[in-house]
């Protein structure tokens, strides 16, 4: 495979180095855009690959070098990493915002990172071809060696490296027949898993500068309120006090220091915005009484009429909870403004943080740290407004550290959303049209606006829009409801709960018609060859059909998420400790495999995202303020109620996409289903308690 680079390919030597920013084709974004990666090769051999994506636990900082490594046929022993600033350089195809999130870090960067390898490796054959007077056509590579092997000769790439930098670009380098792969799908040694377990690795919140203040900051427990703080000294060791937008902060030498500080303040709050969770339900479930805006309209739109199934489904206010809470630094100083934080949205962290500095984008330097957890949470941006605000008040370096709790209070939560499905059945039980109709509210008006037009919200309609089942007719509406206070993006978005209602939706279908979970979804999946395989094999791996321990049944459900093709089976029991689920089986195809190790990883960890939202998680509001502020009013899944989990990767040529959210969305369904294969009621709404 060849494709051509596009506008720019810059090459730096320095100091016996080969440093390379790639422009590269437009044929590996499919839409005529630029991406860059950005390589470097010391006179040593260090090969750094810088990652332009946050590194929050999904595990880029490995999968993306390997890429790189691959072609460029790199001892894996010499490769780094590091994450990469925001910058042009570093925006996705088609000079869209550097972002990590929807999965999409391999599914943007698998031609893209491998030409940046490839190109490196033909500009080194060029180089030690140069030196020993030969055909470059004679060398080939070796990990970290260009080697001539009619002469013996051989050079290490580190003592190339200020050569090849000298060189020009090659417009089409030839990529690896992927049956060459030495890399590419294997679990190789993680980069990052060393400092993380030795403790060197450098989160946010760990940052420390010299001469930095530390704030800890409380806002309006009701969103948009203000605080009223009367006139008092200030606290001992505290700098100042400031007010932030809706609240205030305190700024001392040290986090403990404020954090107590603020504690002992009197501060009073006004206005804000009043709702509670109970109204807010009532209001989503009224709103399934209301025509929305069509999503996706195929067949006949009258055979919806006179359903004879329908059933509704809730999904309450969720919150990201990461380990990590959120947390940024800033510094302004001669006339540019550095800010340290891990975030998933580095464009339009750069662009907001010279707007509060008031300086220009290009004196705006946002350094990417590693992140504590992200599942969508760090797309926002409230504590960079709070850091640069404070560092341009104050002169000095700040750094804002949210407390748990403030960060329980202020979330930017999953929307909670009311879906209503209405079905029209044969006389054998399957569908022949299915109204999905969903009122939640709209992702995009808040975070994206320019994207929310007539409205119209897709990220509002995931696991709706991309129902696979044969029904001759279907409709998809979305219904705009107001939102009480910000909404954020969450791991699997609205995939999470519209498929948990869909699936449980089928299932129920099933039963009414008297044939198998699994029999039922096979004929409805019968033109899916690709969801069709993951339902088998994972129906093969739990022994579906077979014999299941006293006291528990099984449930299933199958979805495409992000690319991904995913079946999942839950094994589960209900008794005196409530529900317990022993056993979780999952098939995944999303293309050809990376890391291996990493992919079931994925998996893994989103099956128990999955569960702690299916199982405990919904948030209270009183007043408009939220009621759980910290990990014991807001439990989430433990290690002891864990279940063993099974993952089957099914490993093919397509093109791969990322796992990030694809184990997310069904395993709560795949539970509420075995629960109805025990018996008695199972509620129509999350938690399942």
């Amino acid at each position: 495979m060849t494709a051509r680079f596009g506008r720019r390919m810059v090459m730096q030597a320095a100091a016996g180095t080969l440093t390379l920013r790639f422009a590269l084709p437009a044929s590996a974004s499919g839409g005529g855009g630029e991406l860059n990666a950005f390589l470097r090769i010391d006179s040593a051999g260090l090969v750094t690959v810088q990652v332009p994506h946050l590194e929050m636990g999904q595990g880029v900082a490995t999968s993306l070098p390997m890429l790189v490594a691959e072609e460029l046929d790199a001892d894996w022993h010499q490769v780094r990493f590091a994450l990469a600033p925001a910058g042009e350089a570093f925006k996705r195809p088609g000079g869209k915002r550097q972002m990590t999130g929807a999965a999409l870090s391999i599914t943007e960067r698998f031609l893209p990172m491998r030409q940046a390898g490839a190109a490196a490796r033909d500009m080194l054959l060029r180089a030690a071809a140069a030196r020993w007077g030969v055909a470059a056509a004679e060398c080939t590579t070796e990990p970290g060696f260009v080697i001539h092997a009619a002469s013996g000769q051989r050079l290490a790439y580190g003592e190339l490296a200020a050569e090849a930098a000298r060189l020009a670009p090659p417009a089409d380098p030839p990529l690896k027949d992927p049956a060459q792969f030495r890399l590419i799908g294997r679990s190789m040694r993680s980069l990052d898993a060393a400092m993380k377990v030795n403790g060197s690795a450098t989160y946010g919140m760990d940052l420390r500068l010299p001469g930095m203040l530390c704030a800890a900051v409380k806002r309006s427990p009701a969103h948009g309120g203000n605080a009223v703080l009367p006139p008092a000294p200030l606290p001992p060791g505290v700098h100042a006090i400031l007010p932030i937008p809706n609240g205030i902060a305190v700024v001392a030498d040290r986090h403990w220091v404020a954090k107590r500080a603020l504690a002992t303040l009197d501060v009073q709050w006004e206005g804000g915005a009043v709702f509670d969770d109970v109204s807010l339900e009532r209001d989503l479930r009224a709103g399934l009484d209301l025509p929305g805006v069509e999503m996706r309209n195929e067949g006949d739109a009258t055979a919806h009429a006179g359903a004879t199934v329908t059933a509704d489904f809730y999904a309450p206010l969720l919150h990201h909870a990461c380990m990590e809470v959120p947390n940024c630094t800033a510094r302004i100083a001669d006339g540019a403004c550095e800010v340290w934080i891990g975030t998933q949205e580095q464009s339009y962290a750069r662009t907001l943080a010279a707007e509060v500095a008031g300086l220009p984008e290009d004196k705006v330097t946002i350094h990417t740290m590693l992140a504590g957890g992200g599942f969508g949470r760090r797309y926002e941006r409230d504590e960079i407004v709070q850091a640069v605000t404070l560092a341009k008040a104050l002169g000095r370096p700040v750094q804002v550290l949210w407390s748990r709790e403030e960060d329980f209070a202020q979330g930017y939560y999953r929307p909670a959303a009311a879906t209503r499905l209405s079905a029209t059945l044969d006389a054998q039980g399957y569908p022949t049209s299915l109204l999905a109709r969903t009122c939640t509210a709209s992702l995009l008006q808040r975070a994206f606006p320019q994207f929310f037009h007539n409205g119209k919200d897709g990220t509002s309609t995931y696991g709706l829009k991309e129902i696979a089942y044969a029904i001759p007719n279907l409709r998809v509406e979305f219904v705009l409801a107001e939102a009480p206070r910000p909404v954020g993006f969450m791991r699997a978005v609205s995939y999470q709960n519209n498929v948990a209602a869909v699936e449980i939706f089928v299932s129920r279908l099933a039963r009414r018609a008297g044939i198998d979970d699994v029999a039922y979804r096979r004929h409805l999946l019968r033109g899916e060859p690709r969801l069709l395989a993951v339902l088998d094999r994972v129906a093969a791996m739990a022994g579906w059909g077979g014999v299941v321990p006293a006291g528990r049944a099984r449930g299933v459900a199958v979805h495409e998420c992000d690319g991904a093709h995913v079946a999942q089976v839950a094994e589960v029991s209900r008794g005196a400790q409530g529900i317990v689920v022993h056993r979780v089986w999952a098939a995944v195809d999303c293309g050809r495999i990376i890391h291996p190790d990493h992919a079931r990883a994925q998996m893994e960890g989103a099956i128990i995202f999955g569960l702690s939202n299916a199982l405990r998680e919904s948030l209270t509001v009183r007043g408009g303020a939220v009621v759980e502020t910290n990990f014991d009013a807001y439990p989430l899944l433990r290690l002891a109620d864990a279940p063993l989990i099974e993952v089957a990767l099914i490993d093919s040529a397509e093109h791969p996409v990322g796992l990030g959210e694809a184990g997310v969305p069904g395993v709560g369904a795949a539970v509420a289903n075995a629960l109805s294969a025990l018996g008695g009621d199972v509620p129509a709404r999350m938690p399942l308690i």
